[in-house]
């Protein structure tokens, strides 16, 4: 199945820290061409499925695969007990991943052995269901959208502010399959007029995309940029974070970056997640630490740390963020909602208890229900803590709830310096543009970003480094059609792609009521 190969390889360099980023308008045309090419007498066949679905797995498996690579080289710093299964893990989530672009082969054959050619038009609905259903429920993991390889273009991604990122991944698909007939097809007036409507949705969208970034500049004219928070970077390596002679040389850190930000005028100072080493519920020095820390800067602090409760005779912990205002009161603290599968919890174990015996080193916390909404001097905003920054439809709630902007903390340096973190810093430049805000990326060694609301990273902090960026937080006059509606155009176009395809030709319904 080199088809499968191929596609996968185009892809999977989409991403970083490859420099292919537009890759990914024509990396499933070797997959389309299967389906294109495949002869009439061989779709009648039952092997014709399984082959279907052989194509997307090996797909998967060459994309996931590339794409996935780092996290079995975690740094050995990491509390992973049993290094051994790191490998073998990876392998599991692969697997795993590739029996939905299994799916994706598998179903699109079905359609198109079972309608002929223009099934076709179904492949963007299924492919982005499947991505939507692979980004959600307990084995959750919306790394590797389609949407996210076009992250680097600020004027490609602007429609992601009307359909979403399920229907950004549509079109990408939707691009791909016209390429593939244009290509592949043997009629030439087809190719013709396919290469238009390939012409007109690009240069649409390019061009829908210029025009909202000068409508962003334009309502921002004329107003001088505040820049009145901090994003710190403080680049404290894993091998100290956690060991206890260290915790004052890391509570030093913080106060000297605190105050260098607050004589920059900075209102808001945020840390990334877990940079206070310690549960501040349990620990009154380095409380009484950072209360001091905010008042004598008049800053309001954001910070991530542990924190635990003895609740029903049990021990829990939360990840969690907390804002220090500058009174030195903790007035709001966010106990992480989304956890990592494997990484923080053992997925069902809140089911079945047995299963928070299970230690190979992860964490295991608790999850919140509810999401925290943060007032500050700097106007409200919601904190997404480290992964959460991929789930897309959370995020576009805190938004509904009233932030103006967005913070994502985390600590990316149990990746070292993979293409993880990479990676994971994109998703910021997508919430961004799906909900017309600013987005600030705190992470304890990279990479730190300041996003506008129109997706242009204004500042960066690159891997391994300390420092910090001076931000604005700005936003859109009115509310995006994404967080007003949510995946609503997303689900009417996947309901005309499937429309399309199942409808039966009118003419042969007549035929076959003349023959009755």
């Amino acid at each position: 199945m080199s088809a499968g190969i191929i596609s996968g390889i185009l892809l999977a360099v989409s991403f970083p820290p490859y420099p292919f980023r537009g890759f990914s308008l024509f990396a499933l045309v070797p997959l389309m061409w299967f389906f294109i090419t495949a002869k009439d007498s061989n779709r009648e066949e039952g092997g014709y499925l399984r082959r279907g679905f052989v194509l997307g797995f090996v797909f998967g498996l060459a994309f996931f695969g590339i794409l996935l690579y780092w996290i079995a080289n975690v740094i050995p710093a990491s509390n992973v007990t049993m290094r051994w299964v790191l490998v073998p893990g990876v392998s599991l989530l692969v697997i795993y991943l590739s029996c939905f672009s299994g799916l994706f082969g598998l179903f699109l054959a079905f359609l198109v052995r079972r309608y002929g050619l223009r099934a076709l038009i179904a492949a963007p609905a299924l492919w982005s269901l499947i991505e939507m259903a692979r980004s959600n429920g307990e084995l959750a993991f919306s790394w590797g959208t389609l949407s996210s390889a076009m992250a680097q273009y600020p004027v490609a991604i602007q429609s992601l502010s009307i359909y979403g990122p399920y229907g950004f991944s549509f079109l990408i698909v939707l691009v791909n399959l016209l390429i593939a007939l244009v290509l592949f097809i043997r009629s030439a007036r087809k190719k013709i007029v396919l290469f238009i409507l390939l012409t007109i949705i690009i240069t649409s969208h390019l061009g829908y995309g210029v025009l909202r970034i000068r409508k962003f500049d334009e309502e921002r004219s004329g107003v001088a940029e505040k820049r009145n928070i901090a994003v710190i970077q403080p680049n404290v390596g894993l091998d100290i974070k956690w060991n206890p002679e260290y915790k004052d040389k890391i509570f030093r850190q913080i106060e000297t970056l605190t105050k260098e930000a607050s004589a920059l005028g900075a209102e808001l100072v945020i840390f990334p997640e877990t940079s206070a080493p310690v549960a501040l519920s349990r620990s009154r020095k380095y409380r009484e630490w950072l209360e001091e820390i905010a008042r004598d800067s008049k800053s309001d602090i954001l910070i991530g740390y542990i924190d635990h409760s003895f609740d029903d005779g049990l021990w829990k912990s939360y990840n969690t963020a907390g804002l220090f205002n500058s009174t030195g009161n903790l007035v709001t603290e966010y106990h992480k909602v989304n956890l990592l599968p494997f990484g923080e919890k053992i997925p069902l174990s809140q089911y079945f208890s047995v299963l928070e015996k299970v230690d190979f080193g992860q964490a295991n916390f608790k999850s919140s229900k509810k999401r925290t909404l943060f007032n500050s001097q700097s106007g409200k905003f919601g904190v997404l803590i480290c992964f959460e920054s991929t789930f897309p439809g959370f995020v576009r709630n805190y938004v509904r709830d009233g932030a103006s902007y967005l913070v994502n903390i985390t600590n990316d340096g149990w990746f070292g310096s993979s293409s993880g973190p990479l990676q994971h810093s994109e998703t910021a430049i997508l919430r961004a543009v799906e909900n017309g805000v600013t987005v600030l990326r705190s992470a304890n060694t990279g990479v730190s970003l300041y996003v506008d609301p129109v997706g242009r990273v204004q500042g960066r902090l690159g891997l391994n480094i300390e420092g910090k960026i001076e931000c604005g937080a700005g936003s859109f006059a009115a509310r995006t059609f994404y967080v007003k509606y949510g995946n609503t155009l997303f689900f009417i176009l996947v309901i005309l792609s499937l429309a399309v395809t199942v409808i039966t030709d009118p003419a042969r319904v007549l035929k076959r009521l003349k023959s009755e």
